[in-house]
């Protein structure tokens, strides 16, 4: 079966070194996050938007981006829909003068990690809402409950042979001039080069939005700010409705605490405090989440980057790229 948005006779990239996006500096961006199989709610707010038909076809005008900053995948009730829909417009903005840029999530390093086979990234794959993912490929409950990893995943590729291939090809973070698009947040004292390689730009929470360390002036963000960083757009942690932190240069978009998916404008030469928010109704879980307590949620977001870390470093994949791609639009 040929990829949504893939030719014919294209390899797909099946790699763990996807380059970051660079969005050119006059584009207008529209950007969410934490969509999580929203797909009836994607539909309807790009419509409103004016970047598609309310389906599938891209109808913005040139010079427009949409970015998704991670967790496409698991709770939600239309994953594989979703990430189709998502590569599809990928392909058709390209071609007409604009952009959709997909970012990856922890929700899609569990997904791939636990169906790889990596222990501790599938117990947080059953645990976080991932049963969602294989009911939308066409599994039964029956078909992962009790199942080894492996034989979930003979059963995915089979019912969905491109979903593994796609979610392999989202992006790490994207840079639309001082803005920095990306799923948890800046880390730390960390490098550029260590950030985009690492997951633990996935996982980042209240080390990044809560820091006493104002973002970008402290000296905590120089890495950041001597590339040029001083904004970002982020998800990951779960917020009521679109929030601002770090005195209006960091804005979460992950608006699933108030059950809905939130769509936002930037515009060239404007604040972030500035955006438009479109909004539409979040559906219900196609599957909750296993009961988990804050302090297992911790221990996750503590150990798990490092976990897929190792599980990436030791994969032997070629990094082959598609005809006709491009992670560059300078």
């Amino acid at each position: 079966m040929t990829a949504p948005g893939q030719r014919d006779g294209e390899e797909v990239l099946i790699s763990s070194h996807i380059a970051p996006i660079r969005i050119p500096d006059e584009f207008t961006v529209w950007a969410a996050s934490d969509v999580h199989g929203q797909l009836r709610a994607v539909d309807r707010l790009l419509r409103a938007a004016g970047l598609t038909d309310g389906a599938d076809r891209w109808v913005a005008p040139p010079a427009t981006a949409f970015v998704v900053t991670g967790d496409v995948v698991d709770r939600g009730p239309d994953s594989l829909r979703l990430v189709r829909r998502l590569a599809s417009l990928r392909a058709q903005a390209g071609a007409a003068g604009g952009l959709v840029a997909i970012l990856g999530g922890n929700h899609e390093a569990q997904v791939l990690g636990g169906l790889d086979g990596q222990p501790q990234i599938f117990r947080a794959l059953m645990a976080f809402g991932g049963g969602a993912t294989l009911l939308s490929a066409g599994l039964r409950p029956d078909e992962w409950e009790g199942r080894s990893p492996a034989e979930i995943a003979a059963r995915v590729d089979e019912r969905a042979p491109d979903l593994r291939p796609t979610l392999w090809t989202f992006a790490p973070y994207a840079r639309w001039g001082d803005v920095l698009l990306v799923h948890g947040g800046p880390v730390p004292n960390q490098e550029l080069d260590r950030f985009e390689r690492s997951a633990d730009r996935l996982w980042i929470r209240d080390g990044f939005f809560a820091s006493p360390d104002r973002f970008p002036d402290a000296a905590a963000w120089a890495p950041y700010r001597k590339a040029g960083i001083g904004r970002v757009v982020f998800g990951h942690t779960p917020v009521d409705g679109p929030a601002l932190f770090h005195a209006g240069h960091a804005l979460n978009l992950d608006t699933w605490r108030g059950r809905q998916v939130t769509l936002a404008r930037l515009d060239p030469g404007r604040e972030l405090r500035d955006a438009v928010f479109l909004s539409e109704p979040a559906e219900p879980r196609a599957i909750a989440d296993a009961p988990v307590s804050a302090e297992e949620i911790r221990r996750f977001d503590a150990e798990l980057p490092a976990v897929v870390d190792a599980w990436v470093a030791g994969r032997s994949d070629l990094a082959v790229q598609p005809a006709g791609r491009t992670t560059s639009y300078d």
